[in-house]
């Protein structure tokens, strides 16, 4: 396991948009900061990082607001959303590579 910073609050371990209160728990690491995840990670193609749905103010339905996304290497870029993690004509998850960007690729 691995602590990163959260990316939805950026560290800050508050709701970074404020919506209930400027005091209120960041709903990802629960007001700590930091999240843990399991290795090895790469950036959320899908939310580029940031932990944010975009468009929105909600969590990243693909990394789930860590602003990371777990692996299994050795990893190759998606045919499909060509490493975006959006599906090219819905902007939604690419939904071969679950919104990741990159696909695991088989050893022989």
């Amino acid at each position: 396991m691995q602590e990163v910073k959260c990316a939805f609050c950026h560290g800050v371990g508050r709701d970074p948009f404020g919506l209930l209160s400027h005091l209120a728990a960041c709903q990802v690491c629960g007001s700590k900061g930091t999240v843990a995840v399991q290795e090895p990670v790469k950036v959320c193609a899908f939310c580029e990082g940031t932990g944010v749905y975009p468009g929105s103010r909600l969590t990243c339905t693909v990394c789930h607001g860590t602003g990371v996304v777990q692996i299994v290497e050795p990893v190759t870029q998606c045919p499909s959303c060509h490493g975006s993690g959006k599906e090219p004509d819905s902007g939604l998850p690419c939904l071969f590579c679950k919104g990741k960007g990159v696909i695991t690729v088989s050893r022989r």
